[in-house]
């Protein structure tokens, strides 16, 4: 989606332009691929640059192949493979980072590495949340303003 192309030999989704902030092109394949999966970030660019060297846990969910867009890397607009297997690619610029590895945001160390080490991760902000409904609300409330 972040690249040029989405191409469809297989009539799956349909061929589509890509919003083209990555110089690459996915080819699609007839079996979507979801699984679970860790992985580390190679050395990154920009803003990205504290995830180098990062191991994250995720789900890798994508339906084709990606690579550099040949014609454009020719032209010397590269695409950087940002981890192993084709599971994150950075543009040369290190403005841009597509990640196939799904729920990144999620785990401790990408905060981490991003934002500092005190950023709540999502797990802990839905457990505060959940207190604070408990805390506040008297035993049922809940279930009589669901079943309205």
């Amino acid at each position: 989606m972040l690249g040029e192309a989405l191409i469809d030999p297989h009539g799956i989704d349909g061929n589509a332009p890509g919003l083209g902030l990555l110089p690459v092109v996915t080819v699609f394949e007839p079996t979507k691929t979801v699984q679970h999966r860790q992985a580390t970030f190679e050395d990154l660019k920009g803003s990205w640059t504290g995830l180098s060297g990062v191991s994250v846990q995720g789900y890798e969910i994508h339906h084709g192949q990606t690579a550099a867009h040949p014609a454009m890397a020719a032209a010397g607009d590269i695409a950087r493979p940002a981890m192993p297997d084709g599971l994150a690619w950075q543009n040369n610029a290190g403005n841009v980072l597509g990640v196939y590895l799904h729920g990144m945001f999620e785990d401790p160390r990408v905060l981490a590495a991003l934002f500092g080490a005190q950023t709540p991760t999502l797990d802990s902000v839905f457990d505060a949340l959940a207190d604070f409904i408990e805390r506040h609300t008297e035993s049922g409330v809940l279930q009589s303003l669901i079943r309205r």
